[in-house]
């Protein structure tokens, strides 16, 4: 029996050795898990309820904007959202408030007060809704099921030499599975910027995302992003940017679950 249990006990720490030596030859999840400990993990959103607050998304060229106030429950990842300016994306070419929710199943639009029905503007409304609230919520998000890691080594960026960590997704998590690569820095543990692809839209070439954050309530968010076309060196290919803020950030709003419904259903 003694020597049983020695075996066994001989195994188990042989197995936990492995896996140590494994966690440190190849550690992007625990840098995943570093960085969500400095920003706050996806329940202490939960904990928070619902957020609100202004979003602009603006061509750094053209100088065209979209406005509008974003509305999260995070329990189910509802969103919605109201356009009082929109020049750049949404409906540019039409006056009046533009609003979009999005239920948990369903995504909606109205403009006017009339509900739309063509089925590519839904399309459009249901890529924002979802994209929207995304990256509001991506780096607690970092940490879903379905989200594979993987370590690919170092890069130098304004004297920080970045951790890289590639993130994929396993078939049939989200609507579509994008590759991020994310720039971790070092010192603070934080993602500074990162690469991605839209495949929403067919769109297999990177875009760099630059980041800045903000502590609200003990959370840290991205208030501040850029992007624009990029390579998957990082490299930037056009001085583009599309510029996107956050601000008049408020939580626990008393926000329900019939506040995202379509209306008149």
């Amino acid at each position: 029996m003694n020597k049983i249990k020695l075996l066994l006990t001989l195994f188990i720490l042989g197995g936990l050795y492995n896996i140590s030596l494994a966690d440190e030859e190849n550690p992007p999840r625990m840098m995943i898990e570093k960085m969500v400990e400095q920003v706050g993990s996806y329940d202490k959103l939960k904990s928070l309820n619902d957020v609100q607050y202004i979003y602009t998304t603006r061509d750094s060229v053209t100088g065209k904007s979209d406005v509008s106030t974003e509305k999260y429950l995070f329990e189910g990842e509802l969103s919605w959202a109201e356009y009082k300016k929109h020049d750049l994306h949404v409906f540019p070419d039409q006056n009046g408030p533009v609003v979009q929710g999005y239920n948990g199943k369903d995504s909606w639009g109205m403009i006017n007060g009339k509900l739309i029905e063509d089925p590519e503007a839904l399309k459009i409304m249901d890529f924002m809704r979802k994209t929207n609230f995304f990256w509001f919520a991506m780096m607690q998000k970092l940490l879903d099921p379905g989200v594979n890691y993987s370590y690919e080594g170092k890069r130098k960026v304004n004297d920080i030499e970045y951790d890289i960590v590639k993130i994929t997704y396993d078939q049939g998590v989200g609507d579509v599975s994008d590759t991020y690569l994310l720039y971790i820095n070092p010192d603070t543990h934080l993602v500074d910027r990162f690469l991605f692809t839209v495949l929403d839209f067919n769109i297999t070439e990177p875009y760099l995302m630059i980041v800045e954050y903000e502590e609200v309530d003990g959370v840290k968010l991205p208030v501040k992003r850029k992007a624009t076309q990029s390579n998957w060196d990082g490299e930037i290919l056009k001085d583009n940017w599309l510029e996107e803020n956050m601000s008049e950030i408020k939580f626990n709003n008393g926000f329900e679950i019939s506040d995202f419904e379509k209306p008149g259903s």
